[in-house]
């Protein structure tokens, strides 16, 4: 992306009006608003023109990095955690894929190579002829339509967060007389989503996928540039998300 299409983005082009609006408010001896205007300006440059939200969200993602090569561990079932698709009448499957569908790989290859006999699949809800219903029965039946993996399926029901996916995790748990479970989700999601399934008692093994910020780090593109862009912006905002999830959480109980 060059200099004057990230102008044209949202961070790039609220950074430039910012320092106009710096600019103008300097040049009429309105000091105040002409230093949080650029407060803003630097704001802006540092979450979408800087190494730094990749960084920080890498960090959330590193303990949990595993190469290919690695061995992967073996458990009762493997769960999926919601986010992976969302329900659309228009796409033929009945459902897109969203920014975590890398968690449906993941899930998938780890059923295919034997490390469990059962899919625990999770998630949020959407709304069949007037019923909620859990989007994860969308994915079990595209894999059972696809015969892939050839094993059980088993869906949850449906979660509103993290929280409700440990409560219903550890209901099937106690149902199956289960141990343990390897615990599939985005690797920058893992911390929060280890210690609140830990909390209700159920013993995980995590499993990450979707490395944004190890990825963005990897990428050869410079992580140093003049004008903001959405991508390291959004890098930003998912660590400012699970922030703000660990703290809300915490303050709830659930870790």
């Amino acid at each position: 992306m060059g200099t004057a299409e990230a102008l044209m983005q949202s961070p790039g082009f609220a950074w430039a009006m910012l320092l106009v609006v710096a600019a103008l408010a300097f040049r009429r001896k309105a000091i105040a608003a002409g230093l949080v205007s650029l407060t803003g300006a630097a704001f802006l440059w540092l979450v979408g023109a800087t190494p730094v939200p990749a960084r920080l969200l890498a960090s959330l993602e590193r303990p949990y990095e595993r190469l290919a090569s690695s061995p992967l561990p073996n458990a009762d079932a493997v769960l999926m955690l919601g986010g992976a698709v969302g329900y659309t009448r228009r796409e033929l499957p009945w459902f897109g894929l969203g920014e975590a569908s890398d968690r449906m790989l993941a899930s998938a290859e780890m059923i295919r190579r034997g490390h469990a006999r059962v899919l625990v699949l999770s998630g949020s809800t959407y709304v069949w002829q007037g019923q909620k219903r859990p989007d994860a029965e969308l994915v079990a039946g595209w894999l059972r339509s696809w015969r892939l993996p050839a094993a059980e399926t088993i869906v949850l029901p449906a979660a509103v967060n993290t929280h409700d996916e440990a409560v219903n995790t550890a209901a099937l748990l106690r149902t199956r007389g289960w141990r343990r479970v390897v615990l599939i989700s985005s690797a920058y999601h893992l911390q929060r989503s280890v210690a609140v399934f830990r909390k209700a008692g159920v013993e995980v093994i995590p499993l990450g996928c979707d490395f944004l910020g190890l990825a963005a780090l990897d990428s050869p593109e410079p992580g140093w540039k003049v004008v903001p862009r959405p991508d390291s912006a959004k890098l930003f905002r998912v660590w400012l998300h699970e922030q703000l999830g660990l703290l809300w959480y915490w303050w709830k109980g659930w870790i």
